[in-house]
């Protein structure tokens, strides 16, 4: 009954509180929303992927120090960009929850990234590929196509010590906003 009485009072008050005596007005436009460049120049810092705690691949920006902070730098090459991702999340990424499906890499191993006499670039890498993930191998894609070209629009071969994958390009949903798209190249 206490329940019902406080439900009635407080549709009786609902109008009186509802209309304070302000006046309804229109929409008020107050311009587009603010955009900023997500992904860096070469120059600046690199884009690397990693997994989110729902299992899809998340970009990560880290910044270049030492040597590559200078602009007239070319930036890390694709082979440095990888080194990094093998050495997984940071411990701020790992907060976040960001993990690798990656294994790390034996002891002096390098990285070797060429252009593909077929198109785009070849990774060759001193493990077995046929051992990694879907979201692993996309990682690496990922951040490979990413170091390669600031639209990520690079076709990549991954070449492990169990031999070479079918070229694959980089499939991760990201949103460019008004970013430029590029055009077609001339053949």
């Amino acid at each position: 009954m206490r329940r019902l009485r406080c439900a009635a009072a407080l549709l009786a008050a609902a109008p009186v509180l509802t209309g304070c005596g302000i006046q309804e007005t229109d929409v008020v436009q107050a311009g587009g929303p603010a955009t900023i460049q997500v992904f860096p120049q070469s120059s600046t810092g690199m884009v690397l992927f990693f997994r989110s705690p729902d299992g899809e691949l998340l970009p990560v920006i880290r910044s270049l120090e030492g040597e590559f902070e200078d602009p007239q730098s070319p930036g890390a090459s694709t082979g440095e960009t990888l080194s990094v991702l093998f050495a997984g999340p940071a411990e701020r990424d790992r907060a976040a929850g960001l993990t690798t499906g990656l294994p790390e890499l034996p002891p002096g191993a390098t990285l070797r990234a060429a252009p593909s006499d077929r198109s785009g670039v070849e990774v060759t890498l001193p493990i077995a590929l046929g051992r990694l993930d879907d979201t692993a191998l996309r990682q690496l894609v990922c951040t490979t196509a990413f170091s390669e070209d600031p639209e990520g629009l690079t076709p990549v071969h991954l070449r492990g010590t169990d031999g070479p994958l079918e070229q694959a390009n980089c499939d991760a949903d990201i949103d460019l906003g008004v970013q430029p798209r590029p055009t077609a190249r001339p053949s």
